[in-house]
């Protein structure tokens, strides 16, 4: 019996129970967004929820751009298509699905550099599996829990071409290096610059190695038709964007605006293997060229921050794990070769079960990372799911919603699960009115939205505008606003701090008195009907 296949299948297994499987409570379906920590992670939900809804992605859900109606679908939407193609054919909750994929496919990144290291040897593949584990340690598992989606999704198509790289000599390989590099432009841009430093880099070893020829030329030009011909319209939206709106500066960054950051040092008593496995590549470098330059390269990228590549350089260090997979898997395989060759093989897999249990904590040892349990409801809780469905389901799609102050409004894509244009109360401000025992209808605002890309739309066939640019005369873009002037109000009941829950109740009832209708209330949510738009739904005083 070939004891690879039910290795492989426990190391997926391990995975899929250490990642989502423990985050999620053991649970596949859930009644809300579960697990959803940061604003980011509603930002793809909710874009997702909208293709869904729409049946295509031409153009952007409206209320993620402050109601523009025409708006060029700008995002990479690869991650959402998975998401949506897994919950129509699973039935379960789209939410969930995409949440899911992005998972899996930190896992497929694992697998694929199996495949690119078995290549070269089925051993050193089998050692370095392991170390994915890792991929859930607690600073990588910033990427999952804060919304670093698209990178992850990215980061698997980048991996896949390194081994379309590697295997570039055989007979169509071209053909899947072009639907790789066009998936990865679909997927996430920062991976798409890293794949072409690569392939410059993979092919300048080629042509100094003289295994470059015409046929390897020929193939790499017909993989970039490909890819150009897949994503050709997407990459021309965000140049014209993105690029616009953030154009590339020089950008020194020691700090990931407060997130995590994974380092070398967080690898703790594993760099002992991954410097041994290192130092033994670049001896063996001819032999194994692919992993060695693909491992070395990401080391690379992930340190760009100190020469002007700024904050993007930090995203691939959540899946170093991955990267490193083959100096770990090298290090142990020159200690096990000093045993007696009968012995190396059943070696492989005890060792590599052993490193398994050791960096899922199944069994502890001191100085060593290890998967990172958490399990959390996270931002989410049913009462406010449950107003928020009320109002995407209730309301006219024209309708202008208002939230006042909620504990997790911060985070604010989350208003978009309203699927309706909003706009909120800055709480700043709003605690300064609660003071000063204050009842106001002009109140500071801001109508959030998705700025990233400058919310484009076509001025004509392939000239695009922005409406961040164009239009910044409209209210959506203004910094205070009459409450009066909105169609649904929305009041947190419950909160951390009490005085403002008070405050918004105060309000509500002096709206109440002024015609307001109360449509929907739960333990935690009251959302009353504007009765007088545009008109005095209340009465400015002092309390």
């Amino acid at each position: 019996m070939n004891p690879e296949k039910p290795y492989l299948a426990i190391v997926f297994g391990a995975l899929l129970f250490l990642g989502i499987s423990s985050l999620w409570g053991y649970r596949l379906q859930h009644e809300f967004p579960y697990s959803y920590l940061a604003s980011d992670t509603f930002q793809q939900q909710t874009r997702a929820e909208g293709i869904k809804d729409a049946g295509n992605y031409r153009l952007e859900p409206y209320y993620i751009v402050k109601g523009y109606k025409d708006v060029v679908g700008y995002y990479p939407p690869v991650l959402h298509h998975l998401g949506i193609l897994l919950h129509f054919s699973s039935g379960i909750p789209l939410y969930d699905t995409i949440y899911f994929m992005v998972f899996f496919n930190a896992i497929l990144s694992a697998f694929v550099m199996y495949i690119l290291i078995r290549n070269f040897s089925k051993q050193i593949a089998l050692l370095s599996l392991p170390l994915s584990i890792l991929l859930f340690s607690n600073k990588s598992y910033i990427g999952f829990l804060w919304g670093h989606w698209a990178s992850i999704t990215g980061q698997l198509f980048l991996v896949c071409i390194f081994w379309a790289m590697s295997r570039i000599d055989i007979d169509k390989t071209e053909i899947m290096l072009g639907a790789f590099i066009g998936a990865l432009g679909l997927s996430h841009t920062s991976e798409l610059i890293y794949s072409m430093g690569f392939i410059i880099i993979y092919t300048s070893y080629l042509l100094f190695c003289k295994k470059f020829g015409i046929a390897i030329l020929k193939k790499i030009l017909i993989a970039g038709i490909i890819s150009v011909a897949i994503a050709f319209y997407s990459l021309y939206i965000f140049m014209n964007s993105f690029m616009v709106i953030n154009p590339y500066q020089f950008e020194v960054s020691n700090d990931w605006g407060g997130t995590p950051i994974l380092y070398l040092s967080d690898f703790k008593l594993l760099l002992i293997f991954l410097a041994l496995g290192a130092a033994a590549s670049l001896i063996m470098f001819k032999k194994f060229d692919a992993p060695v330059i693909a491992g070395l390269y990401m080391l690379g990228i992930g340190y760009t921050n100190y020469i002007g590549f700024g904050l993007r350089a930090f995203q691939p260090r959540l899946l170093w794990p991955v990267y490193f997979s083959f100096f770990f898997g090298l290090g142990i395989y020159m200690l096990i070769k000093l045993l007696p060759a009968k012995l190396r093989a059943v070696s492989v897999f005890i060792t590599g079960i052993l490193f398994l249990m050791v960096l899922s904590n199944m069994v502890h040892l001191p100085y060593v990372p290890t998967s990172y349990k958490i399990s959390t409801q996270g931002l989410m809780d049913s009462w406010h799911w449950n107003a928020f469905q009320w109002l995407g389901q209730n309301t006219p799609k024209d309708a202008k919603l208002f939230f006042f102050y909620g504990d997790v409004y911060d985070q604010d894509a989350i208003l978009r699960n309203s699927k309706r244009v909003h706009a909120q109360i800055v709480p700043r401000s709003y605690a300064a009115s609660l003071q000063n025992r204050t009842i106001k209808k002009i109140y500071e605002i801001e109508v959030p939205a998705d700025h990233g890309a400058g919310m484009p739309y076509m001025k004509s066939f392939l000239k695009i505008g922005l409406h961040q640019r164009d239009n910044l005369d409209e209210w959506v873009w203004q910094n205070f606003a009459d409450v009066c002037s909105f169609d649904y109000f929305i009041f947190d009941k419950a909160s951390r701090q009490p005085a403002l829950s008070q405050y918004n109740l105060l309000i509500a009832n002096e709206m109440l008195k002024n015609g307001a209708a109360n449509v929907f209330e739960n333990d935690v949510v009251v959302i009353l009907k504007n009765g007088a738009t545009g008109g005095d739904c209340i009465e400015e005083r002092n309390f």
